[in-house]
């Protein structure tokens, strides 16, 4: 066996593969199969899309197989392209058109204080924010077919938890737009920013950026979850915005080789960390 490995993947035209889902039939067997609790055979398909010439059916579910529907010994079943095409159908990605007039909601600002902070749902992306001092602020894309799964009142928990769910995945290296690598770097912020320095996070397929404070990637280490459970703060339960108090100290400083050293401090208890070039975190400490 050689040595050396390589990695291919065939890929077809963008014309081709949506080309396939130009049929409204196409379309409705990949939503019989994504309703359906496991795999289904050719008449059981065939029925429950309402199709009466077997031979019209058969020539539109051959045109999906092998590219988003897949056949096993108990029938047919999504590919996991047929099952991200079926989860973008139930999200409203593509279809839905929503708007969330701007809410005020329970805060504090973790930043200034201030009692109250506002949510908003417009062109696809949750913001959250404080209308006082403007500087903190979130904001994200977020499924619009999603929002009628929730009280007004439960939507900034939503969106926050929404949030956290997608940095997770960026921290991982992964982007949640297309999948593809993602890179961390550390740059000058020349923003609002109360921090000299922002973390950005880019994926080198589709282009999509996050860009954030350097301690985020801090709050999801090992050490920093353990720290912020001593106060009573679950990072991945509780609003971010409640992660902090307005009179807790956060400290950025940049270092020579173009890291950061980051400084977090909650009731009195100190926690450092260093957050490199790359925007890997190293030397994670709680003071004695």
């Amino acid at each position: 066996m050689s040595d050396e490995t390589s990695v291919t993947a065939e890929r077809q035209s963008p014309e081709a593969a949506f080309g396939l889902l130009s049929s409204d039939l196409r379309v409705a067997i990949l939503r019989a199969l994504g309703d359906a609790d496991g795999a289904l055979s050719f008449s059981e398909l065939r029925e429950r899309v309402e199709v009466v010439d077997s031979g019209k059916f058969n020539y539109h579910l051959g045109k999906l197989a092998g590219h988003f529907v897949t056949q096993t010994g108990g029938g047919y079943e999504l590919s996991l392209a047929g099952r991200q095409v079926y989860g973008a159908i139930l999200s409203g990605r593509y279809t839905a058109d929503a708007t969330v007039d701007p809410f005020a909601f329970d805060g504090p600002c973790p930043l200034c204080g201030h009692a109250d902070l506002v949510a908003e749902y417009v062109d696809e992306r949750a913001r959250l924010y404080c209308p006082e001092c403007e500087v903190w602020r979130n904001e994200f894309s977020f499924p619009p077919a999603s929002l009628d799964q929730f009280d007004r009142e439960a939507l900034p928990a939503a969106f926050d938890r929404w949030m956290r769910a997608t940095v997770a995945r960026i921290l991982q290296g992964f982007c949640a737009n297309c999948g593809g690598r993602v890179d961390g770097r550390l740059e000058p912020d020349d923003g609002d920013s109360p921090m000299s320095l922002s973390a950005v996070f880019d994926c080198e397929r589709c282009g999509d950026e996050l860009q954030s404070a350097p301690m985020l990637p801090v709050i999801f280490h090992p050490v920093a979850i353990g720290f912020f459970e001593a106060h009573g703060v679950d990072v991945f339960a509780d609003p971010s915005w409640r992660f902090f108090d307005a009179g807790d100290d956060v400290d950025v400083t940049e270092t020579e080789d173009g890291g950061a050293r980051v400084r977090l401090v909650v009731d009195g208890d100190e926690l450092t960390a260093t957050v490199e070039a790359d925007v890997s975190v190293t030397d994670v400490a709680v003071a004695d």
